[in-house]
């Protein structure tokens, strides 16, 4: 449930109370170490005191590096439209990471008392055809959560989003509880400041976990083939079989269905962009 200073805290099955369990050394040899999600097997040490060794990990269905999280199968994915502004390229490589991992995405534009008329059909048209769920929510005001309530039922569920956008605040609009510091975002700057310190797995009802993680402000997706790209895109996947050249890479090439459906609305222009920026990089960074 937790992961804090060399202590792995640990909820039993059908259990109330957690374990504070230390890791048996074979995972520092192994250059191993549980992470907060992780299905684990532990010996008590001490019943009194609630203490104990954590001595297996089950095998992990999913797992993320930043945040260092496993087994979740869906992430809410967390951004402002205002306060600070919202980065599309930068909202489009979250998406991408999460379905190279097999992780799916749902939307949040969080902080909807802010919005501008417009904002959100906007929004819509350039998201909806992903097919991702997509929510407006507003902490503050307490408006939307019940849907994302809705989508969280049975799953175990991530956030990410860079720091400024009001996950932690929506965390605790969520469970109800004042679990997570709230930070507001720099009059200097524009960004947020990160307010989470350490990963930390919460139950929200019945078979339904939230993480409540650290902020991150940058993602990188160098680790694939530019080839791979588009098959990140639900949007352009399904346009795929219908270009004129096998392989086509939805850039310059003629008689591309992709481009096509971008030229008819079909696919949003915004994101089309995002593709080929992500495109370039990954065909034009140095192979090592």
């Amino acid at each position: 449930m937790k992961a804090l200073s060399g202590f792995y805290y640990v909820l039993p099955d059908g259990g109330e109370r957690v374990y504070a369990c230390r890791a048996k050394g074979v995972f520092r040899k192994k250059n191993e170490h549980p992470l907060v999600g992780d299905i684990v097997n532990f010996d008590v040490t001490h019943e009194k005191d609630m203490e104990g060794h954590v001595t297996s990990i089950e095998k992990r269905s999913s797992f993320l590096v930043r945040p260092p999280v496993a087994n979740c199968d869906q992430a809410l994915v967390i951004f402002a439209v205002h306060t600070p502004d919202l980065n599309h390229n930068q909202l489009t490589r979250y998406l991408v990471m999460l379905e190279q991992k097999g992780i799916r995405p749902i939307i949040v534009f969080s902080k909807s008392d802010l919005n501008e008329a417009g904002d959100e059909e906007k929004l819509r048209k350039i998201y909806g055809p992903c097919g991702y769920p997509i929510c407006f929510v507003s902490s503050k005001a307490k408006s939307g959560l019940a849907e994302v309530l809705e989508l969280l039922k049975g799953h175990v569920t991530t956030v990410a989003g860079p720091s400024g956008a009001g996950k932690s605040a929506l965390i605790n609009a969520l469970s109800g509880r004042e679990l997570a510091t709230t930070g507001c975002v720099s009059e200097r700057t524009g960004r947020g400041k990160q307010t989470t310190r350490h990963t930390e797995l919460l139950r929200i009802a019945e078979d339904t976990y939230l993480f409540d993680t650290p902020g991150f402000s940058s993602i990188e997706n160098k680790q694939m083939e530019k080839e791979e790209l588009s098959g990140f895109f639900p949007e352009i996947r399904s346009y795929e079989g219908g270009c004129r050249f096998r392989g086509c890479a939805h850039d310059r090439e003629p008689g591309c269905a992709v481009k096509e459906a971008v030229e008819a609305g079909e696919i949003s222009s915004q994101r089309y962009q995002d593709y080929l920026l992500i495109y370039h990089e990954l065909r034009d960074q140095k192979k090592y």
